[in-house]
């Protein structure tokens, strides 16, 4: 019977000492079950000039055993393992700074890759920061849920000006996937180190992007994006503007001054007027929400800003 890694397309740098065009950035924590899956998609990209780099978040299952395995059969992944467990937001961080290509794309350890993932997100990015992709949600045995993260996250609606995406994050909640995205390598070297206090290195890296040389998306399915506790009975409607002010549809998100304070810092001296007013806007929305007369001059917010905070648009460039 022949070996399974003979139905791969093996990948080889040539040259070793040449920086590959793409990073993957792993991060793993006990993901035997669907790691191999994960891999092979990674390996039959259509793309070929691309490193794999791992790192394996102390795992008490054959997870770092897997790994070896496709290390030692393919030179272009590299594996590292943690001497002790940092959560998912440092491990990336830390796959993240191992990277050496131009781009880094970010993966997680049990989705699975359309063929042409890579090769979407390179035509996609143009002179932006990050390019990201739709995915289809498939469930833990891989069967399609019917529904695609853009339907899930509500991506099918279009705000006028597309530099207000970050009123949607800020005011609303995160609506673009990390494992979806290509990222400048560039870019990287501004958003990290991740700031102390953000709750996810996708939503920090997403505004970040917005605030510099922008943002592209493409609503071309790229992943298939599990959901282990989800099936389509979940999927949900486009609430109402009423359903919306109920507190428990907006919820506090402490990690969004965090977010905006540390644009900021990281952008000094490069941010526009209007950036600069948006920012500081949020300051100001939650210290209103302190007083009854504050929170109506939040919900008018809110109310005149309903396309940009709830909607967003599937094919974006946004460009101050």
């Amino acid at each position: 019977m022949p070996h399974r890694f003979q139905s791969l397309k093996i990948f080889t740098l040539y040259n070793t000492k040449r920086t590959p065009m793409i990073s993957v950035a792993m991060a793993t924590y006990n993901g035997e079950r669907y790691i191999r899956q994960q891999l092979d998609s990674i390996l039959n990209q259509s793309i070929r000039d691309f490193e794999v780099v791992v790192c394996d978040d102390c795992s008490t299952d054959a997870t770092w055993d897997i790994l070896q395995e496709y290390q030692s059969k393919f030179p272009s992944i590299r594996c590292f393992k943690n001497e002790k467990n940092l959560g998912f937001k440092a491990n990336f961080e830390k796959a993240m700074n191992l990277c050496e290509g131009e781009f880094v794309a970010l993966s997680d350890q049990d989705d699975i890759w359309e063929k042409d993932h890579l090769k979407i997100l390179a035509e996609t990015i143009g002179d932006r920061d990050i390019a990201c992709g739709d995915a289809e949600l498939i469930d833990g045995e891989g069967k399609h849920l019917g529904a695609r993260l853009s339907e899930v996250d509500f991506l099918y609606h279009c705000p006028k000006d597309y530099r207000k995406i970050p009123l949607r994050i800020f005011y609303s909640n995160g609506c673009f996937q990390g494992a979806s995205m290509l990222i400048r390598k560039t870019l990287l070297d501004i958003a990290l180190p991740l700031p102390e206090g953000i709750d996810y290195h996708d939503t920090w890296l997403t505004v970040i992007a917005c605030y510099s040389k922008g943002f592209a998306f493409t609503p071309q399915v790229i992943t298939q994006h599990r959901r282990h506790d989800m099936n389509a009975s979940r999927r949900t409607h486009w609430p109402t503007y009423l359903g919306f002010i109920h507190f428990k549809r907006n919820p506090v998100r402490p990690d969004r001054l965090c977010i905006a304070e540390s644009v900021k810092s990281r952008l000094q001296g490069k941010l526009s007027e209007s950036q600069l007013q948006q920012l500081n806007h949020l300051s100001i929305y939650y210290k209103n929400r302190k007083s009854k007369f504050g929170k109506l001059k939040n919900l008018v917010f809110r109310f005149l800003n309903y396309g940009s905070i709830y909607t967003t648009h599937t094919r974006l460039y946004i460009e101050w």
